[in-house]
Parts: structure tokens; sequence; C-alpha cells
């Protein structure tokens, strides 16, 4: 669950970079005993192209890492909306459109491809900020205090929807990011108001690709509740307009009822990707985005210190591949490639420090300076089994 992602509110990084180069020094390697490799897995393997670095060098290492080390591209599209222009019908600026098109060059031929887009802002409680000439800008004036709800809203997302499938044309869709993150429950005004959307667009989308997954992901956790019944109660309310239960987890610090002081999964339940699956059992289950900290945890402004290695995240990995398996789970999406140790560096220097970037920094089957860590090799021992037919 993430309550303001950061890489959304970075203006034109993930795909339009400019040169920058920072020191790294060596990591301590750690000994990590591999559990038995599988005979096969139900599963494609996903994983984000997320740069290290503020460097076109960086944003082609994480390519070649997703493409070296999964068998299912995620294009995470989480920076805004062209609202005006998708709702007339009139073409997108010229950096969204060179944007899309370096998006369309980089996937290799025959790679799948999982697309995410979403309607709403990085806090999940309003509606996406707008992608013109820069990503995550301000709304235009006539956009501003518009809800999901709103005809004009509906209707420019479907048309934008529509473009993005033609554009990228992905094996999966989800038109919805962490969509429940900020209800506060089932009864929540926000999640009416998100339903409007969701069946005008789910069910067109539906009609016209009757053979595409079409789906919303759901955050497992929630700073709005800690109450695990309530956060899945408002999951169970927008998953009619779902082909998956898809979800967004990082259970490593809001997970509801765990006051989580370190990263030990074993200290997860066994059930805990089991029970998200059954809230819709006659659905596929996907992980449709997660990460797991292979360092220790620490932003001090917020109190958060949670204690983490590279052992426990390789645990992780095992843990969540053994449970998918045994769910006949559809896919997994890994989200970062390489801890952005050195895109921390260049923010804070550009922008001052925020500690929430911390949160996912260091989750890299890569540390931050490019050596391998356990909880890879785990990965690939699972992308090496084929796939049940």
């Amino acid at each position: 669950m993430k309550p303001t992602h950061p890489f959304s509110l970075l203006p034109a990084l993930a795909f339009t970079l400019v040169a920058c180069e920072a020191a790294a020094t060596p990591s301590t390697p750690i000994v990590y005993i591999l559990p038995p490799p599988p005979e096969s897995r139900s599963f494609l393997l996903g994983m984000n192209p997320f740069p290290h670095d503020f460097s076109l060098k960086a944003l082609d290492e994480a390519f070649e890492i997703a493409g070296s080390h999964a068998d299912l591209l995620l294009y995470h599209l989480d920076s805004g909306i062209p609202w005006p222009e998708a709702l007339a019908g009139e073409p997108y600026h010229t950096a969204v459109m060179e944007n899309l098109e370096d998006l369309v060059s980089r996937r290799k031929p025959g790679q799948k491809l999982y697309l995410a887009i979403t309607p709403n802002a990085p806090e999940r409680n309003q509606i996406a900020l707008y992608n013109g000439p820069e990503e995550s800008m301000e709304l235009p004036p006539e956009w501003r205090g518009k809800n999901f709800s709103d005809p004009d809203v509906v209707n420019a997302y479907l048309n934008h929807a529509r473009f993005m499938l033609d554009f990228l044309k992905p094996d999966y869709f989800a038109y919805g990011i962490e969509v429940t993150c900020d209800f506060t429950g089932p009864q929540d005004p926000l999640i009416d108001e998100f339903l409007v959307l969701a069946e005008g667009v789910y069910t067109t989308l539906k009609a016209e690709n009757p053979d595409l997954p079409i789906f919303l992901t759901i955050c497992t956790g929630s700073f709005q509740t800690d109450d695990l019944d309530t956060l899945m109660a408002s999951a169970e309310r927008v998953l009619p307009y779902s082909d998956y239960v898809g979800i967004s987890t990082y259970p490593y610090w809001v997970v509801p009822g765990m006051k989580i002081r370190e990263a030990n999964p074993a200290d997860l339940p066994d059930h805990w990707f089991a029970q998200w699956a059954a809230l819709a059992p006659d659905k596929p289950f996907a992980i449709t985005e997660t990460g797991y900290p292979a360092e220790d945890l620490l932003m001090p402004e917020y109190g958060v210190k949670i204690r983490g290695n590279a052992a426990w995240q390789a645990d992780y990995v095992a843990f969540m591949l053994e449970s998918l398996n045994a769910l006949d789970a559809e896919f997994i999406a890994w989200f970062i490639p390489r801890d952005y140790d050195q895109l921390y560096d260049f923010l804070t220097e550009q922008y001052g420090e925020f500690q929430f970037y911390k949160t996912w920094r260091d989750t890299g089957f890569y540390d931050g300076a490019g050596s391998v860590r356990p909880a890879l090799s785990v990965w690939d021992q699972w992308l090496e089994a084929p796939i049940e037919e």
C-alpha cells in the first residue's frame, strides 16, 4: 500500500531522463541456502523497469534486468491523465506521445505486457493529476473539483483507456491502481463515486475486449483502517468490476492488526496471500505489485524503525512464490529491480529530503551498488521452471 507513490511525483522521470552519475560502495555478501527448485509454476513472473538513477544508462539497465529476469513486463503509468484531450478526442501533447513511443520501442518482440493505468491521484482519494507537457501537473482549472462520478471524468477516462489499449496492446490491463487504499470502509461515499466510473469503464471495455483480462488492483494495507475485515469489505465492493483479484502488497510496514518492528516474513500469517484470493475464489488471483526491503527501513520523521536484511527478503520471495503456486495464480509483478539509492540522493539534492521515498528504496533484487541479492536466485529458480499448461 502506497499512501503517496514517490515515482509518480517525479516529473518526466520514468522514461525521459538526463545523465547523472553517483558513487557507490560494494555491499557485504550474504550466505543464503536456496530452497529446492520448483518443478513447475502456474504464474508469469513480472518486473517493472524502474531506474535506480536519473539517467538513460540506469533506465537501460532496468529494462535489461526486467528482460533477463522476467517473462512479463510491467508498465506502471501513474503520473496523470491527459484529461481535456482525452475528453475531446484531441491529440495528446508531444511529450506524452514521445514517452509512449519509447515504451513501445523498448518492448521486445513477443514479450508479454502487463499495463497498469489509473484514474486516481497518488493519494488515491481524488482524480489523477494532469499529464501534458510534463507528468503529474496541476489539473486544468475546469477539471479541479471533479470527482470520479463526474460524466466528463468517466468519458475522458474511458477514451484514454481505449487509446492506451490500442497503442500499447497489453496482455493484461489494470484500469485502476490501488483503488481501495484510501477508503475508510465499505460505506465510504468515495466508493460510491468510484463505482460510477468503474461500472462505466469496465463494462464498456469488457464488451469491446472480451478476451483481455481487465481488472482493478486493491490494497492489502491502509492508513485509513487497521482492521482487516473493514479493508476486505471495501475491496469486495469493487471486485464485481474486476476480472481478477489483483493485490498491491508490501507487507513490511502497514499490515492490518500488526505493529511491525522487523521485516521478517516468518511473522506473516501462512495464509497472507490465500485470504485475499478467497475474496473472490471464482476469479484468477495475481500480485499486481510487491516488494520487500533488504535493509533497515528508517524514517524518523514518521516514527518508522523496521529491521530488514537480504536473507529475509529472499525468504519473502520464496514464501510468496510457493504460496502463489498453491493458489494457481496468474502472475506476480516485482516493483524495483535495483535499489534507487542514487536516485534518492538526486531527489534529495533537487527537492529536499522526503523520507517517504525510502519506503521502497531498498527493495531491489540488486543493491544500490549493483550487487546481486539472494532473492534474485530464488526468483530465477522459479523463472527457469516451466509454466503449467
